[in-house]
């Protein structure tokens, strides 16, 4: 292949976004052989001990392991991830804003607004840049909902207790929804569709943003 015609224009976004969907893999791959392991582990405690359904000490060691298997584990792998990708998000989007800043020669930055990123993204390429930001509600929706989970894990560990009210009730909302956000033992706990769904829409959008600002800087290098 002719290198010439490779381009590596935000290149490293899809880089980005194609380690997150491997490392997402990776920690789904890491939960169900630990459950594996926690199982047998389990299995082999309540053998030696010759404990049945009558034993105090065998509804502990099933308690011990649901405990383990569906709070603990997706908690602490998955949580993780969701502050990763909003990561990458947010970097991409301020990547692109700041190259169509340079060309067209505008003197404020993305971060010369105030409010909290996504509000001044969304301002920013709406009325500074003049660029579409996203496209489509369902899209924007999401990334909305990621930021604030991804708030809740940074800040907060994803102990509900320690939200403010908005928060508490967006997540409650989300919970009754069944969209795979879940609250167990005052944490927020997500499920593993949430994270592929939230990965694949957020990915679209990156794509497509990029793609866009691609043709738009083709277009400019032809004026």
């Amino acid at each position: 292949m002719d290198t010439q015609t490779l381009d590596f224009r935000l290149i490293e976004i899809e880089a980005e976004l194609f380690a997150l969907d491997y490392h997402l893999n990776l920690i789904e791959e890491q939960i169900r052989n630990k459950e594996v392991f926690e199982r047998m582990r389990s299995q082999r405690k309540i053998k030696k001990l010759n404990l049945t359904r009558d034993d105090p000490e065998w509804h502990e060691e099933q308690y011990e392991l649901d405990y383990v298997i569906e709070f603990l584990l997706p908690r602490l792998f998955r949580s993780t991830f969701l502050v990763s990708l909003y990561a990458v998000y947010e970097s991409a989007v301020t990547e692109i804003a700041r190259l169509i800043q340079k060309q067209k020669v505008i003197a404020i930055s993305i971060n010369d607004l105030k409010g909290d990123f996504l509000d001044r993204a969304k301002k920013y390429f709406k009325d500074v840049i003049n660029f579409q930001l996203y496209s489509g509600h369902e899209v924007w929706d999401r990334i909305t909902m990621l930021s604030e989970l991804r708030n809740a894990i940074a800040h907060t560990n994803g102990r509900i207790e320690m939200l403010n009210k908005g928060t508490k009730q967006k997540i409650s909302s989300w919970e009754k929804q069944k969209v795979g956000i879940s609250s167990l033992d005052g944490f927020v706990v997500i499920e593993e569709g949430f994270l592929r769904d939230t990965l694949r829409l957020v990915s679209a959008s990156l794509n497509d943003l990029v793609e866009r600002y691609k043709k738009w800087d083709d277009n400019q290098a032809r004026l």
